[in-house]
């Protein structure tokens, strides 16, 4: 999910120097990196001396010191609408475990996977897919005329085939 972070740097036009941490290596939990975020997790934002982790507390942040019109708006401005764009943000990353586990964010960054599904990822795939198309506020981008956080975290999950093949041409 730190697509969202990344996402909401560049629809707001924001400059930003992006540093890559190995995960893998570990780089996460060394003591310099866990000094300065709370939650030893990525992404992490630095800010002047202020240091946050967490995809969608780092996405609220932006959007308030960054507002819309001088910048972007990557929440819908009326209340109702902006609690449901967390509201599904807050869903799709506690949920759907199945998929998010067997659609990791590498799909993004390296190959994409062409392997079937599991029963449960395809179900957790129609569940998303079935809010996606309930005409709800998931990919109502229309409604405030801005693409919502949320939107970019189910697109991500939606990047993944229901039926499988080992050939991506179909």
């Amino acid at each position: 999910y730190a697509m969202s972070a990344f996402v909401t740097l560049v629809e707001k036009g924001i400059d930003f120097e992006l540093v890559e941490i190995d995960l893998a290596a570990g780089q996460h939990r060394a003591s310099d990196y866990q000094a300065r975020s709370s939650t030893g997790r990525v992404p992490m934002l630095s800010h002047g001396d202020f240091d946050l982790s967490e995809s969608s507390a780092i996405s609220e942040y932006l959007e308030e010191l960054f507002p819309a019109p001088g910048h972007v708006a990557v929440y819908p401005e009326h209340i109702a609408d902006r609690a449901r764009a967390r509201q599904i943000q807050a869903w799709l990353r506690s949920d759907l475990m199945p998929l998010r586990e067997e659609q990791p964010t590498t799909v993004i960054f390296d190959q994409p996977i062409y392997t079937a599904l599991s029963p449960a990822a395809l179900a957790a795939a129609d569940r998303l897919c079935a809010a996606a198309n309930s005409g709800g506020a998931l990919f109502d981008e229309q409604r405030d005329g801005v693409a919502s956080c949320a939107a970019s975290d189910a697109v991500r999950l939606i990047n993944c085939r229901s039926e499988g093949s080992d050939d991506p041409s179909g």
